[in-house]
């Protein structure tokens, strides 16, 4: 039974035999532009993101480790990293339209990688929860409403002067 190596169906060649797996496929070559089938995304981009999450981890941990909060004391520096990262993600969404044709890494950089990085969903559930454990279940509930609230806010906020200033 005649068979092809496996490839894409947009890379199939029907009139080559089974025979000559070994012909090298000039349209494509995979050590010139590495495909990643399930992701869909380029090396470079999986880089750039790994690249930012890394750099906004690190700077997240950083400001963490010198401003501890005390044990239930509010978590300022959590509120205060998810709302700057509200407001740099609705700031940098219009400005980084007008650089990704130039510049396509800019946006998976700053704000897949960086600001996802930055930004911590993860730690704003455990110190709510520490909160609420602790009987603050007002400050609990004050935290996770400024959280969102003050979330979405700046993202339009952020958002409304980025296109401002992709307009001058």
């Amino acid at each position: 039974m005649d068979e092809q190596p496996h490839q894409p169906p947009e890379h199939r060649d029907t009139a080559a035999p089974a025979h000559d797996a070994a012909r090298i496929d000039r349209e494509q070559d995979l050590l010139d532009e590495p495909v990643l089938p399930l992701l869909g995304l380029s090396a470079g981009t999986l880089a750039a993101i790994f690249v930012g999450g890394a750099l906004g981890t690190v700077a997240r941990y950083l400001l963490e480790s010198h401003h501890p909060v005390a044990a239930g004391g509010f978590p300022w520096v959590t509120l205060l990293v998810n709302l700057t990262g509200s407001f740099a993600i609705g700031l940098l969404i219009p400005l980084t339209e007008h650089v990704a044709p130039r510049a396509p890494l800019v946006r998976p950089l700053a704000i897949i990688g960086f600001l996802g990085g930055w930004t911590t969903y993860s730690t704003l559930a455990v110190d709510a929860t520490l909160l609420a454990k602790h009987g603050d279940v007002v400050t609990c509930l004050a935290y996770l409403a400024a959280t969102v609230a003050g979330g979405l806010a700046l993202v339009v906020a952020g958002h409304s002067v980025g296109r401002r200033m992709t307009e001058s």
